[in-house]
């Protein structure tokens, strides 16, 4: 496994995170959390990432017990969640979503009971919210800080205005400052990351724990030839956010052009000794500003694939870099680049 610092903190994180937004949301799935849990922390994972809202606080449940029965040291594993959504108790309150100091506060307190902590290592301002001030945010974030609640704090999906007004306040206010941000990021989606977030990592020095990097399985070669298998992801869960994802990449408009770009990764990653998959995850965390990349698994095996990934990462020179930019034809804008001043794509 590869650690790398969370940003400027002193705070080491597995290159590889695990998630539990998807698979540990059901009363059904709690051994294979367990399992799944055991087997990447056996891997060197130590980072582990859940929310409130996840399965309602199922995740965050599962989660907890999980991590308890690994029965190890507090020190050896890293535990994030979010705050924002609430976790859907009924009857739903006014004040059980946003980031009101209310809803922090005793969001954050149900987190930790789920998670059976006496803290948590990171919490997510999981969105921007319109309705309460930023100092307001920022104040909350540090009290809790400095009661031994939480260690550090960050925001996720929120655009770089907002995190750059954010740590102004914090700034002028005395407040503490986020250090992480948790977008989506992956071959199909990087323009957010490596533009507009390129000064918070090269300048502010942020740190990253990115989401999907395998593209909700896109990247994995299950879905090369544009349709859906059965048993996947994109079947299995068949809700409406889930077939307007599938539509945003395999629209009549655009499904040739994105199976031939599926099948040129499937071509240079069998090229290089390496699963489609591996490739895209290799590629994901040869970016350096890229602090951890959270994965999840349906089944504890494939943990297996993903995590071998990291043996795979110095693969990914220059030359395969230009190739596989090549394939997907979608570098960001460089005169985004140049007014942000820096070159954004940093890789071995």
């Amino acid at each position: 496994m590869i650690y790398r610092l969370l940003g400027n903190t002193g705070m080491k994180v597995s290159v590889i995170g695990f998630g539990t937004s998807l698979n540990s949301t059901r009363a059904a799935q709690e051994l294979t959390t367990q399992e799944s849990v055991k087997k990447a922390f056996g891997y060197g994972i130590n980072f582990f990432d859940t929310g409130e809202n996840y399965g309602n606080g199922e995740a965050e449940r599962q989660l907890g017990n999980a991590l308890k029965a690994l029965n190890t040291s507090r020190e050896d594993y890293i535990v994030s969640t979010k705050l924002f959504f609430g976790d859907n108790r009924k009857p739903i309150g006014v004040n059980n979503t946003g980031l009101s100091r209310k809803h922090i506060r005793d969001g954050l307190k149900r987190s930790l009971q789920r998670l059976q902590l006496d803290y948590a290592d990171v919490v997510f301002a999981h969105r921007f919210d319109h309705e309460t001030t930023l100092e307001e945010v920022a104040t909350t974030f540090t009290e809790l800080i400095k009661q031994g609640y939480i260690n550090y704090w960050g925001t996720s999906e929120w655009s770089a205005a907002n995190i750059f007004e954010l740590r102004e306040v914090c700034a002028e206010k005395g407040l503490i400052k986020p250090v992480v941000e948790q977008p989506q990021y992956n071959m199909f989606v990087r323009e957010k990351f490596e533009s507009e977030y390129a000064r918070l990592f090269d300048v502010h020095k942020m740190g990253s724990t990115i989401w999907s990097p395998l593209c909700g399985g896109l990247l994995t070669g299950k879905y090369n030839d544009g349709v859906v298998p059965q048993g996947a992801r994109f079947d299995v869960f068949n809700n409406r956010l889930q077939r307007a994802r599938w539509e945003s990449f395999f629209s009549e408009q655009q499904k040739l052009q994105r199976i031939q770009t599926l099948k040129g990764l499937e071509e240079l990653a069998k090229e290089l000794g390496m699963t489609q998959a591996q490739l895209a995850m290799a590629w994901t965390i040869a970016n350096k500003d890229v602090s951890t990349a959270i994965t999840g698994c349906s089944r504890p095996s494939q943990l297996d694939e993903i995590v071998e990934s990291v043996k795979h990462v110095n693969k990914i020179t220059r030359e395969i870099n230009e190739r596989i930019d090549k394939i997907l034809g979608n570098v960001p804008d460089q005169a985004i680049n140049e007014k942000n001043e820096k070159q954004f794509i940093r890789r071995r």
